[in-house]
């Protein structure tokens, strides 16, 4: 093993030329659409569930939620079993707080939707609801399959369990109890 200094590559190539061959790279690397990978479960991971870019009608309900729950200033007191939160130590917290800091972003949400639904997903055991966000991705792209969620703040499984059933999951039992005596 040989190591090369860095100045070595600098003579060869300047900062200009170093760009247009990372940018050649780029644009023609084809790694990103699952060639080259071997695994075959990989492969079809990459191509139908990251490289889906398609749009059912559940990611606008999903996103409906989110807006509205941004927007909401009631606060609440959280019972928080896990770490609590880095953003906010109090215990009062308002639900537009929550939404904007504890939620997953929304390509995380399409990304659990799209995993759910792709698969097959039989039966989930979803655990730390908060509002209910990720809950409804899951369940929307499951109908008719068993979602099980715990939560355990009372106000928070109150909240998602409205907010799932508002937004047409059936399918979903929301657990308010503390995760080891639900497991």
């Amino acid at each position: 093993n040989t190591l090369i200094p860095v100045h070595y590559f600098c003579s060869l190539y300047n900062l200009f030329t170093l760009s247009v061959k990372y940018l050649k790279y780029f644009l023609t690397a084809s790694n990103g659409k699952g060639h080259g990978v071997h695994s075959p479960f990989v492969f079809d991971f990459v191509i139908n569930v990251l490289n889906d870019k398609s749009h059912p009608p559940a990611f606008d309900k999903i996103e409906a939620l989110r807006t509205a729950l941004l927007k909401q200033e009631e606060k609440i007191t959280v019972e928080d079993f896990g770490a609590g939160s880095a953003i906010d130590p109090s215990r009062e917290r308002k639900i537009s707080d929550i939404a904007r800091h504890a939620a997953k972003p929304p390509k995380f949400g399409r990304l659990l939707y799209r995993i759910t639904e792709h698969y097959q997903v039989t039966n989930v055991l979803e655990l730390g609801t908060s509002l209910g966000i990720s809950t409804l991705a899951i369940a929307l792209a499951a109908p008719g399959r068993r979602v099980v969620t715990v939560e355990g703040c009372p106000q928070l499984s109150e909240i998602a369990r409205t907010n799932v059933k508002r937004h047409g999951a059936q399918n979903v039992t929301v657990m308010n109890m503390e995760f080891t005596a639900a497991l």
